[in-house]
C-alpha cells in the first residue's frame, strides 16, 4: 500500500512566528499529484494543515506503526523548524511557542519522527523537509531555513530516503505563495521531467537530482540535500508524468536577452554598438512584452532558462476539479509551445463549496470577522478566478461580490441526462427517438423507476440534480405539493438508494458507488439502476476517468453496465461560466491578473482551449461536440437535434423552491448517535478546555438545531464499564429541551474503560431497525480509538438498513479501518476528524441526514 501523510503549517498562535501561506499551498499541490493515478497513485494521502502538536505527534506515530513492509511511506512537512537551546531540531505546531525553553514542550521533536520511524515494520520510507524557520524575510520570499541547522541529520534509519529544501547552514525560501523546494518537487513528478533515465518511473535519486537543479536556478542561496541508509533496491516514487516541450537550445528567453544584449552593444555580428536613442527604445518594449504575457520574478523550473510564470488560483467545484485538471493541463502545454517552452502561466485548482467561496468573497477572504471561519486555511487561497459548478452560483452572489466579482465568461454548457445501463435500453427507432428528447423527464423517470430504479444526488448540493429534480416537480407548470412529490418522486429515488447502498451526497459520490457495482460481479447483484447526472458526467463515467479523490480511475465498466444518455426535452441546461475576481495587490499581483486573463482568454476565443473543453466532456458555445461526446461513451454527440426551443439555466429563484419542496418531501431521518465514553475520550481536547468527550457532547446538542418535526434522535454511550454503557436519550422525536437535558445527563459520566465499538455498532442496527415507517436509518458512531473486545467486526447483514457513520478522532483513523470499509458499503462514510472540528463536521453529515422537515 502506498501512504503519505503531509504536515503543512501556516498559521501560529504564537505572534512571534510568521504566517506561512505557501505552506497551504505546498500541501494541496503535493497531494493532488500523489493523489493521481496517473502519477503518484497512492492510496491513502492524509493531510494535516495548522494542527497541534498533540494532533500531529498522534498522527505521525500512528502513520509509521499501522504499515505492512511491503508498505511505501511518504512523509512530507511544511513548517517553521526550531532548534532548542541543546541544537536538537524540532517542527512548529500551530500551537507551538517560540520562545527556546519552550520548545521542546510544545513542537515536535524530530527525534521523536526517527524514532516511530525505526520502529516501522514498512522497509520503503521517504521524508520530504521543507523546513520554515524564523528568519530575515525580503520583500518577495520568507527564509524557510536556519544557519546551523542539520536537517537529515536526526533521521537515520533502515530503508529511508530522506530529500531536504537546504543544506546545513543555509536558508529555504518560499517564493510566489509556495515553498520552492515542494514546487521543484511537484513540477518533477507532475511534468515527468525528473524522469531523467526514460524508464517511466520517477525514483528517490531522480527525484532528488531534479529538484536540486531546479532549485539552484532559483535561489542560488539553497542546495536541496540527500540522505540514503540502507535503502534496498529502487524507492519508486512516482509514475513519469506529462512532459512539456523543452524550449530550443538557444531560444530560451535568457537566450533572447543575451541576444538582444548583443545586438546592442559593441561585436563582430553587429559592427558595433547600435545608437543609444535605439538601442533604450528596443530594451524596454522587449520588458514591456515580457511583462504582458506574464513573466515575472526569477527564474524557475519550468523548464531550462524560463522565467517565473505566475500561479493563477481557481477555485472549482469537486466534480469539476478532475477535468478541468485536464484542462488547465492542457493550457499549459499549449502556452508552453507558443511561448518557447515557457507557460504563461500555472493553474492551480482546488475544490470549495460555492457557499463557501461566496462568503470568503463578501467577507474580502478576512476571517476576522467570523468566529469559526478560516477561509484561507479551511477553503484555500484567494481565487483569482472561479469555475463554478452552476452559473446560479455566481449570481447569487449579489451585492456582496461589489469591488470583487468582475467579468463573468460562459464557456461551456452541459445537458441534465438520464443514464441508463446498456443491458436495460433496448434496441429500435422507438427507443433512439425517445433518447433525442422524445419525452419529458417525468416520463423517462416514471418508466425507469418501475424497471430498474433511479438513483440521484441530494438536490441540496448538487446543481444537476436540481435542475432534474425542477422538471419532476413540474417545471414551468409550478411545482407540485410536497406529498405528491414524495409519493411520485422522493420515495421512488429512495428506495433504490436504500437498495444499492448509495450515499445520501453529491454526484461523484454517487457515481462512485455505481462503478462499484457496476465492476463488481453485478450479475449478483440486483438490476443497475438509472442515474441522473450531467452528459459530461456520463461521458468521463464511460470511459473509467476518475470520480474524485475516493474513487479513483478504474477500467471502464462492462459493456452490459455502460450508461447510455436518454435526452428529456424539458430538462433545463447547466451552463458554466469562469468568474474573474479583484484582490489588493498585496495578495493578487499585476503578473498573476495577466495570468489570470490569459487562462480565460484561451478558453473563450483559441480553438485549442475549445478542443480542450471538449475533451473532458463539454460542449463551448457555437463548438460542434466531437469524441468522447459521441455514441462510443454513451452521448448523442448531434444534441439538441435540429429542436428549436429555449436552453436556458435554472434560475436562482427556481432552484430555491426546488429546494424548499424537497426539503417538506424529504423521508424523516432517524438518528442513533453512538458516543465513545472510555477513558481515551477522557483526554483534553486541542483547545485545551473541554476533553474530547465533552466536545463531542456538546457538537452533539448543537446539532440537534437541525432537526425537524418527524425526524428522530437517539444517543447512547458505550464502554466496557458499564455505568458509562446507556441510553442516555430514548430514539424519538426530540422535545425542544432534548439538548440541555442531554448535557445534563452525561455530566454524570466519567469516561473510563475500554472500546467495544464492534459491540456497539451491532445493538445500534437492531435498535434502529426497530420502529415503523419508512425513515432514513443512521448510526454515528464518535469514538477516539479501535475496538478492543477482540469480536469480528459486523457482517453487511447485521447492518442491513442502516447506514453507518463513523467520525475518528483523536487515535482512531479511517484509513483501512473494518469500519472504514463497512461504513462505505452501507452507503455511509467514515470522517478523519478533530475534536475541536467535530461541531462542523457533525454539522453537515446532520444536514445531510436532516432536511428540518416540518
Amino acid at each position: 500500500m502506498r501512504r503519505a501523510l503531509i504536515i503543512a503549517n501556516e498559521a501560529y498562535a504564537d505572534p512571534q512566528f510568521v504566517s506561512l501561506p505557501g505552506a497551504v499551498a505546498d500541501a494541496d499541490s503535493l497531494r493532488e499529484v500523489l493523489e493521481n493515478p496517473a502519477i503518484g497513485a497512492f492510496d491513502d494521502v492524509r493531510v494535516l494543515r495548522n494542527r497541534t502538536v498533540h494532533d500531529i505527534g498522534r498522527a505521525v506515530a500512528n502513520f509509521f506503526h499501522k504499515t505492512e513492509p511491503d508498505d511505501l511511506l511518504l512523509l512530507h512537512i511544511s513548517a517553521h523548524g526550531l532548534k532548542d537551546a541543546a541544537g536538537d531540531l524540532f517542527f512548529a505546531a500551530a500551537d507551538s511557542e517560540h520562545d527556546s525553553h519552550l520548545i521542546r514542550a510544545t513542537a515536535l521533536s524530530a527525534a521523536d519522527i526517527r524514532h516511530e520511524m525505526a520502529d516501522s515494520r514498512a522497509k520503503q520510507i521517504v521524508v520530504l523537509l521543507d523546513c520554515c524557520y524564523s528568519g530575515a524575510f525580503a520583500r518577495d520570499e520568507r527564509a524557510r531555513g536556519a544557519r546551523d541547522a542539520d536537517l537529515a541529520g536526526p533521521f537515520r534509519g533502515r530503508g529511508h530516503v530522506v530529500l531536504t529544501s537546504c543544506a546545513g547552514t543555509e536558508l529555504s525560501f518560499e517564493r510566489d505563495g509556495q515553498g520552492v523546494f515542494t514546487r521543484a518537487v511537484v513540477d518533477g513528478l507532475r511534468s515527468g521531467r525528473a524522469d531523467r533515465n526514460g524508464d517511466g518511473i520517477v525514483d528517490t535519486d531522480e527525484l532528488y537530482e531534479y529538484v536540486a537543479d531546479r532549485v539552484r536556478e532559483v535561489s542560488s542561496r539553497q542546495r536541496p540535500t540527500l540522505s540514503v541508509h540502507r535503502k534496498e533496491g529502487v524507492i519508486r516514487v512516482a509514475w513519469a508524468g506529462r512532459e512539456a516541450p523543452p524550449p530550443p537550445p538557444g531560444d530560451d528567453p535568457p537566450g533572447r536577452w543575451r541576444r538582444l544584449a548583443a545586438a546592442v552593444t559593441p561585436g563582430r555580428a553587429t559592427g558595433g554598438a547600435l545608437p543609444r536613442r535605439v538601442a533604450v527604445p528596443i530594451l524596454a518594449v522587449w520588458t514591456m512584452l515580457c511583462a504582458s504575457v506574464g513573466y515575472a520574478g526569477p527564474v524557475h523550473a519550468v523548464g531550462a532558462g524560463c522565467f517565473q510564470p505566475p500561479q493563477v488560483r481557481v477555485a472549482t467545484s469537486v466534480a469539476g476539479l478532475a477535468p478541468y485538471r485536464e484542462v488547465a493541463d492542457a493550457f499549459e502545454r499549449w502556452s508552453a509551445r507558443q511561448h518557447r517552452g515557457c507557460p504563461l502561466a500555472r493553474i492551480y485548482l482546488y475544490p470549495a463549496a460555492a457557499e463557501d467561496v461566496r462568503a470568503g468573497i463578501g467577507a474580502g477572504w478576512d476571517s476576522s470577522g467570523e468566529p469559526g471561519r478560516r477561509y484561507l486555511q479551511d477553503v484555500g487561497p484567494h481565487p483569482d478566478l472561479w469555475l463554478p459548478e452552476s452559473a446560479a452560483d455566481v449570481t447569487r452572489l449579489g451585492p456582496a461580490g461589489a469591488g470583487v466579482l468582475g467579468r463573468v465568461d460562459e464557456i461551456a454548457a452541459t445537458p441534465v441526462v438520464l443514464g441508463v445501463p446498456q443491458a436495460q435500453v433496448a434496441a429500435g427507432d422507438a427507443v433512439d427517438a425517445a433518447r433525442r428528447m422524445g419525452r419529458t423527464w417525468r416520463e423517462l423517470f416514471r418508466d425507469a423507476a418501475a424497471d430498474q430504479g433511479v438513483v440521484r444526488a441530494d438536490p441540496t448540493v448538487s446543481a444537476p440534480a436540481r435542475l432534474a429534480t425542477y422538471a419532476l416537480y413540474g417545471g414551468e407548470r409550478g411545482p407540485v405539493s410536497a406529498s405528491t412529490a414524495r409519493q411520485d418522486v422522493e420515495g421512488r429515488v429512495d428506495r433504490a438508494l436504500d437498495a444499492g447502498s448509495y450515499p445520501i451526497g453529491d454526484d461523484l459520490a454517487v457515481l462512485c458507488r455505481q462503478r462499484t457495482r457496476a465492476t463488481s460481479a453485478p450479475a449478483a447483484e440486483a438490476r443497475t439502476p438509472a442515474v441522473v447526472l450531467t452528459e459530461q458526467a456520463l461521458v468521463r463515467y464511460n470511459q473509467g476517468r476518475p470520480l474524485g479523490a475516493g474513487c479513483p480511475a478504474r477500467q471502464p465498466p462492462p459493456a452490459a453496465e455502460r450508461l447510455q444518455a436518454f435526452y428529456p426535452s424539458d430538462s433545463p441546461l447547466l451552463f458554466l461560466t469562469v468568474a474573474r475576481l479583484s484582490w489588493p495587490a498585496a495578495v493578487q499581483s499585476p503578473a498573476v491578473r495577466a495570468g489570470a486573463s490569459n487562462f480565460v482568454r484561451w478558453l473563450i476565443d483559441e480553438e485549442a482551449g475549445q478542443q480542450a473543453l471538449v475533451r473532458v466532456g463539454l460542449r463551448p458555445p457555437g463548438v460542434t461536440a466531437t469524441a468522447p461526446v459521441d455514441r462510443a461513451n454513451g452521448a448523442l454527440f448531434d444534441w439538441p437535434f435540429g429542436r428549436v426551443r429555449p436552453l436556458r439555466e435554472l434560475v436562482a429563484a427556481d432552484q430555491d423552491r426546488v429546494r424548499e419542496v424537497y426539503r417538506r418531501a424529504h423521508r424523516p431521518g432517524r438518528v442513533l448517535v453512538a458516543l465513545d465514553a472510555s477513558g481515551s475520550m477522557r483526554e483534553p481536547s486541542e483547545d485545551r478546555r473541554r476533553s474530547r468527550f465533552e466536545v463531542a457532547v456538546d457538537g452533539v446538542g448543537r446539532s440537534l438545531e437541525r432537526v425537524g418535526r418527524r425526524d428522530e434522535f437517539g444517543l447512547r454511550t458505550f464502554s466496557t464499564v458499564t455505568a458509562n454503557a446507556r441510553q442516555i436519550v430514548p430514539i424519538g422525536p426530540p422535545g425542544p429541551t432534548v439538548a440541555d437535558g442531554l448535557r445534563a445527563e452525561v455530566r454524570r459520566i466519567r469516561p473510563s474503560g475500554d472500546t467495544p465499538l464492534h459491540q456497539t455498532v451491532r445493538q445500534g442496527a437492531a435498535q434502529l431497525r426497530g420502529g415503523g415507517g419508512d425513515p432514513l436509518r443512521a448510526l454515528v458512531v464518535v469514538t477516539d480509538g479501535q475496538d478492543t473486545s477482540r469480536q469480528p467486526p459486523p457482517t453487511p447483514a447485521e447492518l442491513a438498513g442502516v447506514r453507518l457513520y463513523v467520525l475518528a478522532v483523536g487515535d482512531a483513523a479511517c484509513a483501512g479501518s473494518p469500519l472504514d470499509r463497512l461504513a462505505q458499503g452501507t452507503g455511509g462514510d467514515c470522517y478523519d476528524t478533530r475534536a475541536d472540528r467535530l461541531d462542523g463536521t457533525l454539522d453537515r453529515l446532520f444536514t445531510a441526514l436532516w432536511k428540518g422537515a416540518d
